[in-house]
């Protein structure tokens, strides 16, 4: 009887997880393959593509491909639709095709050059940082680009954890106010890598604990190491500039994220990890600023700057 129970409670579920009149999943359900668009069971709940620890798209791509800023495009050039960014004749070229071919179709909300150009150029910087085998650094733009249209033609992404580029969408999307609402800041410890969310709580990624960093839409100043900290983006990712933070899988003790005299957004790796900071002993602190001349630590994008702030 019990089991007769159970499966009539799951036949009422997923009878109730399409709508009634169209068949389509609703937002969180995803269609069962090689099932019938609105029979019961042709609807299930969503499950984010999230790669596993050991999935390529985890790891970087060949050093020969790991590129760190653009000679042509100036760093935080994709922050908004608006930027200035140049690509090939051939990569605008397909953008601008893809564009005119999504806004014809007239679903959804309307695709704009800027918009594709900045999802292009995120997408191309994540490639250093996760790919996939036998894709190239324009298959992982493309594909990226691709995921952004869907979101624009139907309202929700085919991969619910698909949210990076929330903050390029049209107003009126209804994804475009959870990315505005979002305004409280939370920090990799591990990475450095920075997430806003809309409100606030305990957060987690790739099972590390993040630290909660005050308003994301204010800058502020950290006490500690007497800098202002701002955002910026790295590689494709949201990082949080001039705040130092360990590293312990290296290949430094600590690493930051600094601007450079390019204006590009670096990382800084420094410290010895097999090492302690004996600031409190006075003789100590002493030799060591002498040592690295810490009167004139030099620009912030070295590692003697950082070393010798911790002093």
């Amino acid at each position: 009887m019990k089991k007769y129970i159970d499966a009539l409670k799951q036949y009422a579920e997923d009878a109730t997880t399409s709508d009634a009149k169209t068949g389509a999943c609703w937002e969180g359900y995803e269609r069962v393959p090689n099932t019938k668009k609105g029979t019961p069971g042709s609807c299930r709940k969503a499950t984010a593509d999230k790669p596993s620890k050991k999935d390529p798209r985890r790891t970087p791509a060949p050093k020969k491909d790991q590129k760190k800023g653009s000679k042509k495009n100036k760093p935080d050039s994709a922050k908004n639709p608006s930027g200035k960014i140049t690509f090939s004749k051939e990569v605008t070229a397909q953008l601008s095709k893809k564009v005119k071919e999504h806004n014809a179709k007239g679903k959804g909300s309307k695709a704009t050059l800027g918009m594709l150009k900045a999802v292009y150029r995120r997408g191309a910087g994540a490639f250093s940082t996760s790919h996939a085998p036998k894709m190239s650094r324009h298959g992982w733009a493309i594909a990226r680009v691709n995921a952004f249209l869907t979101l624009l033609r139907t309202g929700k992404p085919s991969n619910s954890a698909y949210t990076q580029d929330n903050d390029l969408l049209p107003k009126g999307h209804p994804k475009k106010s959870k990315a505005e609402a979002a305004t409280y800041r939370y920090e990799n410890p591990r990475t450095g890598e920075v997430f806003n969310y809309s409100r606030k709580g305990t957060y987690r990624k790739d099972g590390v604990t993040l630290i909660y960093k005050g308003r994301a839409d204010k800058g502020f100043f950290d006490e500690e190491w007497q800098e202002k900290i701002e955002a910026a983006e790295y590689q494709g990712r949201k990082v949080t500039l001039n705040k130092p933070f360990l590293t312990p899988d290296g290949p430094k003790k600590r690493s930051v994220y600094v601007k450079n005299e390019k204006g590009n957004v670096v990382k800084v790796n420094f410290g010895d990890p097999n090492m302690k900071i004996k600031k409190n002993d006075p003789a100590r602190r002493k030799s060591f600023r002498a040592r690295h001349n810490c009167d004139n630590p030099g620009p912030k994008w070295k590692a003697r700057y950082w070393s010798c702030k911790a002093w």
